[in-house]
């Protein structure tokens, strides 16, 4: 099964920003143990590339890991060396896109209007990021999807238990989380660790409706 397979089948691609490598092996374990398994490290978090390292060797091929704000072709071939799955980022390059296909790792650029998204996928992007989601309605991507049926859409930004069907529904083919999973600047203590393993299974039980 290819990476695109696993998060289209997954549906959900769990994003860590702004926790340290200790916190972000306990927030994955978490997610882990409440069968959550495709996770993007934010490369803006405190010691992105050491926490990068330490998943891929405390999990393995268990997790699906990618690295999220991926910027530069430097920060995408540091992140192959490492062996993430895929690579994610707010914006698009064409320089990071040719690298991904030279490498054949999965790159998730993020586009807004159709033009850009559109752009993207004729370059070769597998799948698009369609950031930031929270500034749109469900029915922008159903719009989007009208005239070009065969994009693979990841919307990313605003996605919560009591929207991500609408999302799913219209046709993106799964959906980026951010703090409605993990939130942000929190003390992880066993309480937080039980507010993640709570809010992952929201999502999971959200999908079985």
């Amino acid at each position: 099964m290819t990476v695109l397979n696993e998060i289209t089948e997954h549906k959900m691609v769990g994003i860590l920003r702004g926790y340290d490598t200790n916190d972000a092996v306990k927030i994955v374990d978490t997610l882990m143990k409440s069968d959550f398994n495709v996770i993007e490290v934010a490369l803006n978090s405190p010691n992105a590339k050491n926490t990068l390292k330490t998943l891929k060797k405390e999990f393995g091929k268990d997790l699906i890991l990618g690295a999220g704000t991926v910027l530069t072709v430097e920060e995408a071939e540091y992140c192959v060396k490492i062996g993430v799955e895929f690579i994610l980022s707010p914006v698009f390059s064409k320089e990071v896109l040719k690298f991904a296909i030279e490498e054949d790792i999965l790159y998730i650029p993020g586009c807004y209007t159709p033009t850009e998204i559109y752009n993207a996928k004729l370059l070769g992007a597998k799948m698009i990021k369609v950031f930031p989601a929270s500034q749109l309605q469900a029915s922008y991507i159903k719009d989007v999807l009208a005239p070009m049926n065969d994009l693979v859409l990841l919307p990313t930004g605003g996605i919560k238990p009591g929207n991500i069907n609408e999302f799913l529904d219209v046709g993106a083919k799964a959906v980026g989380i951010n703090s409605a999973l993990v939130p942000s600047k929190r003390k992880v203590d066993e309480t937080m660790l039980n507010d993640v393993h709570e809010r992952a299974n929201a999502f999971k039980e959200t999908l079985k409706i």
